[in-house]
């Protein structure tokens, strides 16, 4: 967390202080002041978020993937500024946006388990036994409810700017923040896990939340095409994502919770038709994926079989992903 917020403070003062340094920090005689602008969108947003953990000792051990769905339409609205040269042509901008879910989502939780030795719902020494069995031991699917809330702050700075072509860096901080209820289970048992692990299991199952803070920048360009087109292309990287999530298993009275760090990579496209007066059509796709790793820690806070309330295991491996594709139209409005 201290990395992404030094990474944030070096980004955010890098786009304040752009302008300045190129003498454009205030308008001069024959000089554009610029714009503000405001959006208001409509989109959506597919992919996954998904944890997977594994731990192993003398034993055996487990691994466990929960995959839960990204899927949804979204709304959003952005504010922002942009600066312009003597020539009325943009020099940098700065946006925020905010993005957050219609409806409840769509799509199922996927969760997945391999099992080596006595399995961890019932360790030693009261495990159950069983022989090992290759593959996938125990799945399950189940509905789901998602609240999406995304925050993206972005900035960009044309360094080298033409009538038809522009270039130079972008950066910005990037902040999501996903939760989920699962209910109605509907579960598969493999070989040996068959009898105990293969049925229906009605109502709440658990409730997932997880956040991620991406701090990026990366090379921007435009394309002007006619007059009232504009094409703009972005490619960014993270190399300091944080993740951290929680997980509720209601019906084993136990909480997961994850800590980890790594990187992303992300590419986005846009499209800017200008109408007339001072209002445009901006079309924006975004491609994004997140690979962080770290610990998980598991609370036991009611007594499930051989494991008393209270129990505490930590250091299990933990990787946390997420790979996200988004389409968005917003009618924009500059004043």
């Amino acid at each position: 967390m201290h990395r992404s917020i030094i990474g944030i403070t070096i980004i955010t003062a890098c786009l304040l202080l752009l302008p300045a340094l190129s003498g454009n920090a205030a308008p001069s005689a024959g000089q554009d002041p610029g714009n503000g602008i405001f959006g208001i969108g409509l989109g959506y947003l597919t992919g996954n978020t998904l944890y997977h953990i594994s731990s192993y000792d003398a034993t055996g051990g487990i691994e466990s993937e929960l995959e839960f769905p990204l899927k949804t339409p979204l709304f959003s609205l952005s504010g922002g500024y942009i600066g312009r040269d003597r020539k009325d042509r943009e020099e940098f901008r700065v946006t925020l946006q905010w993005l957050t879910n219609i409806g409840s989502g769509s799509g199922k939780l996927k969760d997945s388990d391999w099992i080596s030795g006595a399995p961890e719902t019932a360790p030693p020494p009261a495990g159950l036994g069983y022989p090992a069995h290759p593959g996938l031991d125990i799945y399950s699917e189940s509905d789901i409810t998602l609240r999406a809330n995304i925050i993206d702050l972005r900035g960009s700075y044309n360094f080298w700017v033409s009538n038809s072509v522009s270039v130079g860096p972008f950066g910005g901080l990037l902040y999501q923040h996903f939760k989920y209820d699962a209910s109605n289970a509907y579960q598969t048992g493999y070989g040996p896990y068959a009898p105990d692990f293969t049925g229906f299991i009605p109502g709440p199952v658990l409730t997932y939340d997880v956040t991620y803070v991406i701090p990026y920048v990366g090379i921007h360009s435009e394309l002007i095409a006619v007059r009232n087109f504009k094409a703009v292309a972005e490619l960014g990287v993270s190399p300091f994502v944080s993740a951290s999530d929680t997980d509720d298993h209601l019906l084993r009275g136990k909480v997961a919770e994850g800590s980890t760090t790594g990187t992303a990579f992300l590419a986005a496209l846009s499209a800017q038709w200008d109408l007339k007066s001072n209002d445009s059509i901006l079309l924006q796709a975004q491609y994004l994926s997140i690979n962080t790793s770290g610990t998980q820690t598991q609370t036991w806070y009611q007594a499930e079989g051989s494991i008393p309330a209270g129990t505490v295991v930590s250091g299990i491996n933990d990787k946390i992903t997420s790979q996200q594709t988004s389409i968005n139209i917003l009618f924009s409005h500059r004043f």
